[in-house]
């Protein structure tokens, strides 16, 4: 019994890497399935968690390739989530403040790129708004190619 979509419900799902330095939203689980068929492969250990902070455990069939999530046992932990945003965020800062390269790519200062980060939201789906998104066939803006370089994915 995997994930429930429609219904009205809140059906984005968060990644985030093991050691907390890159995040990403899909929309949906179909979403999320699609991103292997573009050869963006994962470059460490994930976790995914459902909008509420629940941790979603991944099925994988016999070649090892995500085919579900499920909803885990464990009640939702928004804040413990909120927590782990934020040091995605200090890692993305700390990446661009020492690699000002990155910032100069997208012709902006490293406190324009700083700035650009999204501030701590009141609730845990204010900071998933906030994050950058995987759009199919699409590059990217700033944010999501800087998680992307401060992270292990690439």
């Amino acid at each position: 019994m995997g994930l429930a979509t429609g219904g009205g419900a809140d059906n984005r799902i968060l990644l985030i890497a093991s050691d907390n330095t890159f995040a990403h939203t899909y929309a949906d689980l179909a979403e999320l399935l699609a991103e292997p068929a573009e050869g963006d492969k994962l470059g460490g250990a994930v976790e995914f968690f459902d909008a509420t902070g629940r941790r979603l455990a991944p099925v994988f069939d016999a070649q090892w390739v995500l085919i579900d999530l499920r909803p885990g046992d464990e009640p939702a932990d928004p804040t413990a989530i909120q927590h782990r945003l934020q040091a995605v965020r200090d890692h993305v800062e700390w990446f661009l403040t020492t690699y000002p390269d990155v910032a100069e790519r997208a012709r902006l200062s490293v406190a324009e790129a700083v700035a650009s980060l999204p501030p701590p939201g009141r609730r845990l789906t204010d900071d998933i708004d906030l994050l950058p998104r995987h759009h199919e066939g699409n590059q990217g803006n700033f944010l999501h190619n800087a998680m992307h370089a401060a992270g292990w994915a690439h």
